[in-house]
């Protein structure tokens, strides 16, 4: 028999709610009165995609739909971490009901601001949306708490794929039409820093038919942003420095790599703001203007991490290379400081083989002339600086 719910939270957005039951859904306005909603805030006070209860005068908007039992195993793993009871509400037609609802969060969250259902929709609505297919398809799989683990890097996936929808240029390759692409198969056997997705696909051929069954690997990750700073008056850039296990799986004798400053691309930011905050994080850089350089693909192979890049404007006086990164993420971050042309002789001589940084170099190569005629420094003058770190 079929019992009444009470969501007040993130499955008021019925797309959301009918992604985790698998059905739609009829639902019916109602108010928890004695409680208010806030924003869940973790342990070092940063807002969560969801909210918690608190006790209140303002009351709590929400929606009443019938759920299965077979049903509610499903909502108690999508709602991890929150305790779930009776309440009694109010109908917006009239009248009172009780329903079950989630009521109490885990004891380390902390209540934030008033949470606000349409805030939420338009900063994350799409994206947890697009999460909870993946994270719903962990249930039996996992237990409970390594499911948990895993959801923030399941939102960065999310958001990749939703910003991979956007329209782009097809003038020159195939434009793709329904039915060119079938999955027969696919299978995720890893998922943590990144994902590892097994398919057996088909895909329409230049000649017009469909092509044999293939099985393709991918290595599935969150987009990226790199940023490289410069400095137009000095004529000079800042690299950073840090060991990476690429290089070292692949056996090079030096997996300390020189590099742009970059990073994940967090569920809710935009590429832009997670390039300032990468350069604050790892060379306490704030940037005055971003320049955006091309956006690509580094190997379309076998990975989907997809980057954006950019030239960041910056002061960069003598002493402002440092070492830097969050130790609690494990980074050592050295940056250095060189001029234009002593990134050039890296490039050069191999030292520095990292392609995002190439694209980048060739990029401020094409516009350094603008950029520092712009910062009123005389065609042909130096960067009057030593390289160093």
């Amino acid at each position: 028999m079929a019992e009444l719910h009470f969501f007040f939270g993130t499955l008021c957005h019925l797309p959301l709610l009918e992604r985790v039951l698998g059905r739609p859904v009829e639902a019916r306005a109602a108010h928890l009165p004695g409680h208010e909603a806030r924003v869940a805030l973790d342990a070092r006070g940063e807002e969560l995609s969801f909210p918690m209860l608190v006790p209140g005068r303002a009351g709590v908007p929400g929606l009443v739909a019938e759920i299965a039992p077979a049903e509610v195993p499903q909502l108690d793993f999508y709602e991890a971490g929150y305790a779930a009871g009776p309440v009694e509400v109010a109908l917006a037609e009239g009248g009172r009901v009780t329903a079950r609802s989630y009521l109490e969060g885990a004891a380390h969250w902390q209540p934030g601001a008033p949470w606000d259902l349409d805030v939420w929709r338009d900063r994350w609505g799409e994206t947890v949306t697009e999460a909870v297919a993946e994270y719903m398809a962990l249930r039996g799989v996992l237990p409970l708490e390594a499911a948990i683990r895993r959801y923030p890097l399941i939102l960065v996936r999310a958001a990749s794929r939703l910003r991979a929808r956007a329209p782009r240029p097809a003038t020159l390759r195939r434009v793709p039409q329904p039915g060119d692409i079938e999955i027969e198969a696919l299978e995720r056997p890893y998922a943590k820093f990144f994902a590892v997705e097994d398919y057996t696909l088909r895909h329409r051929t230049f000649g017009g038919a469909m092509s044999a069954p293939l099985d393709r690997a991918a290595f599935v990750s969150g987009d990226a942003t790199v940023v490289l700073p410069y400095d137009p008056v000095r004529d000079r850039v800042l690299l950073v420095e840090q060991f990476r296990t690429g290089p070292l799986a692949r056996g090079d004798a030096n997996p300390w790599c020189l590099e742009p400053i970059a990073g994940r691309v967090d569920a809710g930011e935009t590429p832009e703001t997670a390039a300032r905050r990468e350069a604050q994080e790892e060379a306490g850089l704030t940037l005055s203007r971003l320049i955006a350089a091309p956006r690509f693909y580094p190997s379309v192979g076998a990975k989907s991490e997809y980057l954006f890049t950019y030239l960041g404007l910056a002061d960069l006086p003598d002493g402002s290379a440092r070492i830097g990164g969050i130790e609690a993420e494990g980074e050592d971050i050295r940056s250095h400081l060189i001029s234009f042309d002593g990134l050039m002789s890296l490039i050069e001589t191999g030292e520095a083989e990292n392609a995002p940084l190439i694209v980048l170099t060739l990029w401020l190569a094409r516009l350094r002339p603008g950029l520092r005629a712009e910062a009123g420094v005389a065609s042909g003058m130096g960067a009057g600086a030593s390289d160093g770190a």
